[in-house]
């Protein structure tokens, strides 16, 4: 069998300080467009959960609400709504008075 050349470098610091700058080279440009990204992408992925949580917490809350006020109200579940109805219109009223043009 033969022996695999070996090849020895007269000068070892060369090869290391390329090696260095190619490695220092990749980190930076790594760091340039890995790391937005990520932000990016995580900032989505959580603003879609926070959503879809906000949305749920919103439907429960209208649900308990109108069991609730169908308890105290007299009358059929009509009163409840109708009474909610009017509380949400005047909250979307309000805000809508303040909005920005």
């Amino acid at each position: 069998m033969t022996a695999q050349p070996e090849e020895k470098s007269t000068d070892d610091g060369l090869a290391s300080q390329a090696t260095s700058v190619v490695v220092n080279l990749v980190k930076s440009v790594r760091g340039k467009t890995t790391g937005p990204l990520l932000f990016v992408a995580r900032l989505v992925v959580y603003s879609i959960a926070i959503l879809i949580a906000a949305s749920a917490a919103i439907i429960l809350f209208v649900i308990a609400a109108v069991k609730i006020v169908n308890q105290l109200l007299p009358g059929d579940v009509w009163a409840a709504y109708l009474l909610l109805g009017a509380v949400f219109a005047l909250v979307g009223t309000f805000f809508w008075s303040k909005r920005v043009a």
